[in-house]
């Protein structure tokens, strides 16, 4: 009875909070406008942003990871069976060996720079970087071309991974740095996307983990039910809008999405100046 009370002593406004939140994150994760930045925002304007919220904000992005592992699974299939045969089967775009390369950049200065990365959440901060996202997916739409790589080599992937740490900085969207990096380099925004969704499992798990290794003093036992409502609120509205967010990404012009940031960039700056 104890452990039940310990577990459920919550105040009522913290599940609504987190189940914003968790929309918030599920509407946002599939597309290149920084769920993280969408978030950061929200829990500002929600007077919802303490220490253990900044916490909340990533962990609850392991619902996100699960639809993807759902939606990619059969490209992961096809790189555990090329790992595991080490074969360089023709038919396969990239392999373990490309996401590990490309893991490798953000993983050094995750790792060395992550709590100076932290102090970087402000209003201010997510604004211009959100800004600065919108200049590369500008870049990206007229970089367009017929001409495009069906297949990611060992340097792409190394310079894809450089550009992808423009992500750590809130409200610059992991997505849309690489959808930024495929269009430099001319390569196929299908299988940019489909590279990007899958180098965002081990990404994600681990940032997930270093959060909250980070912050378990602030963690309570109590914390645990929240946390499963915002994850499970996350992946049920990914299941209902992934899909589509996920062909109109690979398919359709990114100039309402760049015109949506543009906007939010300047209601947020006049709502929170």
């Amino acid at each position: 009875m104890e452990i039940y009370r310990l577990l459920f002593k919550i105040n009522y406004n913290e599940y609504i909070k987190i189940i914003i939140l968790g929309f918030i994150e599920g509407v946002t994760e599939f597309l290149p406008v920084s769920s993280t930045g969408h978030m950061l925002l929200v829990s500002n304007l929600l007077n919802f942003n303490n220490n253990r919220i900044k916490v909340f904000d990533i962990v609850i992005q392991f619902g996100s990871i699960i639809v993807v592992i759902f939606f990619f699974k059969n490209e992961l299939l096809k790189v555990i069976k090329q790992t595991i045969s080490r074969s360089n089967n023709q038919n396969i775009n990239f392999f373990t060996s490309h996401i590990i390369i490309c893991l490798i950049p953000i993983g050094i200065i995750g790792l060395f720079f992550h709590r100076k990365l932290e102090q970087l959440s402000s209003v201010n901060s997510i604004i211009l970087s959100s800004l600065c996202g919108s200049i590369t997916l500008i870049i990206s739409e007229f970089l367009k071309t017929n001409r495009l790589k069906e297949r990611i080599n060992y340097l792409q992937a190394f310079i894809i991974g450089c550009i992808q740490c423009l992500s750590l900085y809130p409200g610059f969207s992991r997505l849309g740095t690489m959808i930024f990096g495929g269009a430099l380099l001319k390569i196929n925004r299908c299988l940019i996307i489909e590279f990007s969704f899958i180098v965002s499992i081990p990404l994600i798990l681990s940032t997930s983990l270093l959060s909250i290794i980070d912050n378990s003093e602030v963690l309570r036992l109590s914390d645990i039910p929240i946390l499963i409502i915002g994850i499970l609120t996350t992946f049920i509205t990914l299941i209902i809008v992934g899909k589509k967010s996920i062909f109109f990404i690979k398919y359709k012009s990114l100039r309402i999405i760049i015109i949506y940031r543009l906007i939010l960039s300047i209601l947020s700056y006049i709502y929170f100046k």
